[in-house]
Order: structure tokens, then C-alpha cells, then sequence
């Protein structure tokens, strides 16, 4: 049974809401994760030109190894911890009080709000550099 949180009500945390998600395999979470980190692969063409596509492919490899497999270890460690919908906010609040979690939550809006922002003006950017225009 997972530990109750007391901003978390009880049937919230009932198995049936934390446990139906099939696990996630190594491959599809270092690219979620990539593309997560990396916001859109748009605008890596100039990368590619430069370097050819041996050291492209390259750090696609090594990119899982660095950053992500650490980055999914902090996942991993912080919803074992916090067994709850609201992992992140309840690590926050536990170790630095309300107030905090409130700032968290701000700054993360801020941050989707200005990476949804940049994606659509870079994919036009992008296709019409693509279509000669």
C-alpha cells in the first residue's frame, strides 16, 4: 500500500489509479526523456552539417548514458519515495514547506508556457528553410 500523503486523499492513492500503467522499457524512456530535455529536435540541422552524421548518430547514443538514464534515476528515486500523483510537489513541500511548492509550480508553468511558446514559429522557420522559402 502507498504512504499516505495529507494533501493526497486516500482513494486517490487506491491501486487501481497507481498501478495501471504498463512499465516503461529502457529505449522509450531515454527518448522521451531526450525529447523532453531537449524541448523539439527542430534546429539541430546546423549540429549535423557541422559534424556529419557519424557524430550525430554518436551522441543519440551517448546522450541516454549521460543524461538521461541519470535524470531517470532522480524519477525513479523521487516517485519511490513519494508514492503519490504529485511526487514532485510533495518532495517539495516535505522538504522546504508550502510556500516553496507554490514557486515550483509558478516556475514550471512559466517554463511549458515558454517552450509551447517557441515550438510552433520554429517549426515554421524550420519547414519553410526546408521547402527553399
Amino acid at each position: 500500500s502507498a504512504p499516505h500523503h495529507p494533501s493526497v486523499p486516500p482513494e486517490v492513492l487506491h491501486p487501481h489509479y497507481t498501478h495501471t500503467a504498463p512499465p516503461l522499457t529502457l529505449w522509450p524512456l531515454a527518448v522521451l526523456t531526450f525529447y523532453n530535455l531537449s524541448g523539439f529536435p527542430s534546429g539541430i540541422e546546423p549540429s549535423i552539417c557541422a559534424t556529419g552524421n557519424f557524430y550525430h548518430i554518436l551522441g543519440f547514443l551517448l546522450f541516454p548514458l549521460v543524461w538521461t538514464l541519470p535524470d531517470a534515476a532522480i524519477m525513479a528515486e523521487m516517485g519511490a519515495a513519494f508514492r503519490d500523483h504529485s511526487a514532485g510537489a510533495a518532495w517539495v513541500e516535505e522538504c522546504f514547506g508550502e510556500a516553496w511548492v507554490a514557486v515550483c509550480g509558478y516556475l514550471i508553468w512559466v517554463s511549458v508556457a515558454t517552450d509551447n511558446a517557441f515550438k510552433p514559429p520554429c517549426s515554421w522557420s524550420t519547414s519553410r528553410a526546408s521547402r527553399g522559402g
